[in-house]
């Protein structure tokens, strides 16, 4: 580039920042405001337009976790037939109840068909068969299926 195309472009820089950031004073006398003046070169885009941007747009409500839901639920005082989170009424899963293994509280996939104790694999099964009735009797009765066993 040329030094004559360096002015030239520096000038048209300054003259366009310069008219940005002319506005009008409160008497109307057309003179540059202090603050808004800007070093030549620079153009300063706090003061341009900006079409993109809604002037009275405002962020949406933050949402609430439901131990904010339970406590404005609990704070006020509601009609019995109003329905809340804790007084809705559901039907019951159709899914089957999932079962556990007796001994070690993991995902029962298996029943021993002498004592109903549920079991998870093989190596619980070994010790289920070394079980006394006692023990079996008290594996049942933690469940609440105690049965008799002969």
């Amino acid at each position: 580039m040329n030094d004559e195309e360096d002015d030239d472009l520096t000038t048209g820089a300054s003259s366009m920042a310069s008219s940005i950031t002319a506005s009008p004073s409160s008497s109307g006398s057309g003179a540059v405001d202090q603050q808004t003046q800007v070093a030549p070169g620079v153009l300063n885009m706090a003061h341009i337009h900006k079409p993109f941007k809604r002037p009275g747009w405002s962020a949406s409500k933050k949402t609430r976790n439901l131990k904010q839901i339970i406590a404005a639920e609990k704070s006020k005082d509601w009609k019995i037939s109003t329905p809340t989170y804790w007084n809705i009424e559901a039907l019951p899963s159709m899914t089957p109840q999932k079962k556990y293994c007796d001994i070690t509280g993991l995902e029962a996939r298996y029943t021993d068909p002498k004592t109903r104790l549920r079991y998870h694999s093989t190596e619980v099964y070994q010790l289920i068969k070394t079980q006394p009735l006692s023990a079996v009797q008290q594996y049942l009765g933690l469940r609440n299926a105690a049965v008799v066993l002969k």
